[in-house]
């Protein structure tokens, strides 16, 4: 098991190297504001035994990306950004074959998922991958809670400072898990990755008694290493590894990264009013200037729809209609989708939607917005004749393409796997994330729309309406018959008659 505990702040703050409290027992520190990240390297031995048996039977790769709908603020390199829930990744050893209840049963541990039957998941459209189908799936889901305390009972196993830790999770902004097998080319370890955001943070760690675990701990700020590149992050501070040395080593360093922060632009989204059963998502920036001068760079918006509302990929075919939404195209939607069914009777979790859009030219900064038309569907019966869903926040970020293939795989602090990265070039993009800001002044990146529905009581009402309806048709269509024979009698002409008939028409003709 390998520890990495991970804080970087701003250049105007920091750590006295002298304040570091360094021994046998952990390290200490005076707190700082900084965000922070940790990653657990673990064997399959080393998980719950339900969760190994999965992974080494069944999957080939195996990616869980979760964030919190709270915005929170964050500081380069962990500036990539998904819509608030969970996004579940799979990839299966014999497609044919599988079964993914086995998978969606571990994964309750999460809370209630609904995604027992295969349906449940739509194909994802990774182009650098296509022999390896994956598949995708995902849910809403508010806190961590229940999963740090499941993770507090089944891994930490009666060690204090372990189920110390795993409670820590239920304050993370996002969690990661990965897990690649050999036979995907992967080391066959899974990592665990927590995020809290920029904020005060203790700075503290604890030396592993069993020595088991190898803890390494790094206070960082923005760095000028030399020889950086085009597309490099430079970073410096203080290295420590728990119970090898007593003080910090000081480092310097740089390296290429795929996500960075577009800080001078932020986002908004929300419904126009009134929203109706086709209502518009609007989408608001800050700025429409590209982030790299001398690259090829466009604004994207990559929205994460549930089952209750989706876009119809048809209508988002109209290049004139799209120019008028200050969109330039829909590049890719996620299948199946269909347009008719409600929202109970679909079987798949929702669909995914990647839009280019349009920024207005304008050599200085000016706030634009795009505008999405989106459909509802059906929803259940309730007593107030009124139902509300949530649509989270889409993932807005401009990607730009580098002059030449850059390997992004040496940052340490790399994040793959968010849906929209398998859908560009992964050795030329870059991603430069736009911050979102909650329209409401809130801090809550969910979209809430109010779905008028048919009320609890009405529904015997439109039963007994519908059965009467029927009756009446097919009473009608007895009436027809009726007054018919009543009028003409029934006569059966045999086929010699229809024959000679026939002939005999023939002959006249």
């Amino acid at each position: 098991m390998r520890e990495r505990i991970a804080y970087v702040h701003s250049p105007d703050t920091g750590v006295d190297p002298d304040a570091l409290e360094i021994d046998s027992s952990g390290l200490k520190a005076p707190s700082i504001e900084a965000v922070r990240q940790d990653r657990l390297t673990l064997g399959l031995d080393e998980l719950p035994r339900e969760v190994a048996q999965v992974l080494r039977e069944d999957l080939r790769e195996l990616h869980l990306r979760w964030a919190g709908s709270r915005a929170y603020k964050t500081l380069d390199p962990f500036t990539s950004r998904v819509s608030p829930g969970l996004h579940v990744f799979y990839t299966p050893v014999d497609d044919s074959t599988y079964d993914p209840s086995r998978l969606c049963s571990s994964l309750q541990m999460f809370g209630p998922l609904d995604c027992m039957s295969r349906e449940a998941f739509t194909l994802t459209n990774d182009q650098h991958a296509p022999s390896q189908p994956t598949y995708y799936f995902y849910q809403h889901i508010e806190s961590l809670q229940q999963f740090s305390e499941s993770l507090a009972t089944n891994l930490c196993r009666g060690d204090e400072t372990c189920q110390a830790r795993s409670k820590d999770l239920a304050q993370a902004a996002t969690l990661d898990f990965s897990f690649d097998s050999p036979a995907a080319g992967g080391p066959g370890v899974s990592k665990l990755t927590a995020f809290w955001p920029l904020q005060t943070q203790s700075v503290a760690a604890a030396t592993d008694a069993s020595e088991t675990r190898r803890t390494e701990v790094g206070i960082f700020t923005q760095g000028s290493p030399p020889n950086m590149g085009a597309h490099h992050i430079g970073m410096g501070g203080l290295l420590t590894v728990l119970g090898e040395r007593k003080t910090p080593s000081p480092t310097l360093f740089g390296f290429p990264s795929r996500h960075r922060s577009n800080s001078r632009m932020r986002f908004s989204s929300t419904f126009l009013q009134p929203t109706g059963l086709h209502p518009t998502l609007q989408i608001t920036l800050s700025g429409n200037q590209p982030p790299g001068e001398d690259a090829d760079c466009r604004p994207y918006a990559y929205l994460t729809l549930p089952k209750t509302i989706f876009a119809d990929r048809y209508q988002l075919d109209d290049e004139l209609f799209m120019a008028s939404k200050n969109l330039t195209a829909s590049r890719y939607t996620s299948l199946p989708v269909d347009l008719e069914a409600p929202a109970y009777t679909t079987a798949t979790w929702g669909s995914s939607v990647l839009l280019e859009m349009a920024a207005p030219p304008g050599e200085a900064q000016q706030a634009w917005t795009a505008q999405v038309p989106l459909h509802l569907r059906y929803l259940e019966l309730s007593a107030t004749g009124e139902r509300t869903i949530e649509v989270p926040y889409p993932a807005v970020f401009w990607a730009c393409q580098a002059h030449q293939t850059v390997d992004f795989t040496n940052n340490p602090f790399d994040r793959q796997k968010l849906g929209y990265d398998a859908l560009f070039d992964p050795s030329t993009t870059v991603f430069w994330h736009v911050g979102p800001s909650p329209a409401d002044g809130g801090d809550r990146l969910m979209n809430r729309i109010s779905v008028p529905v048919l009320r609890d009581e009405a529904a015997s009402w439109v039963g007994l309406g519908t059965a009467g309806v029927i009756a009446v048709g097919f009473a009608w269509v007895l009436w027809r018959i009726g007054t018919s024979l009543a009028r003409h009698g029934y006569r059966d002409v045999s086929s010699s008659e229809r024959s000679g008939k026939d002939t005999e028409g023939k002959k006249t003709r």
